[in-house]
C-alpha cells in the first residue's frame, strides 16, 4: 500500500500534467487540496448533522472557504519544489504497483466528491 498517500497523489497528478504545468504542478496542488478539503468539510458536516442537527449555520460558506483556502495554502507550502524529490522516490515503481496505486488515487478523487451524498444519506437515515 502507499505509505505517503497524499504525497503520492500529488506526484501522480503532477506527473500526468507535467507537460502543461511543469514542476510547479498547480493541478496536482489543487487536486490534493480539493480531496483533503472535501474530506474535512464532510467530517465537519457529519459532526454538525449528528450532534447539532437542529442548529442552522448562518455562515457555512465562510467555513467552507476557510477550510478550502487553508488547505490549499498549507499544501502550497508543503509541496513547494517537491516534484523532483517525489519523482526520484517513485520513478522505479513496478508497473502493477503503478496501476493499482493510480486506480486508488482516481477512486479517492471520485470518493471525496461523492462523500457529500453519502454523508447526506447517512444523516437522513439517522434522523
Amino acid at each position: 500500500m502507499i505509505k505517503d498517500f497524499f504525497d503520492y497523489h500529488y506526484y501522480r497528478v503532477a506527473k500526468f500534467y507535467y507537460k502543461r504545468d511543469g514542476s510547479d504542478a498547480t493541478t496536482a496542488l489543487i487536486s490534493v487540496s480539493a480531496v483533503q478539503g472535501w474530506i474535512i468539510i464532510n467530517v465537519l458536516l457529519f459532526i454538525k448533522g449528528f450532534l447539532f442537527y437542529n442548529e442552522k449555520i448562518k455562515y457555512g460558506w465562510f467555513v467552507f472557504l476557510f477550510v478550502m483556502i487553508g488547505v490549499l495554502f498549507y499544501n502550497k507550502r508543503k509541496y513547494k519544489n517537491k516534484y523532483l524529490q517525489f519523482r526520484d522516490k517513485w520513478v522505479s515503481e513496478k508497473k502493477n504497483e503503478k496501476v493499482l496505486n493510480g486506480s486508488i488515487i482516481i477512486l479517492t478523487i471520485i470518493f471525496s466528491w461523492c462523500l457529500i451524498f453519502i454523508n447526506l444519506f447517512i444523516l437522513k437515515k439517522i434522523q
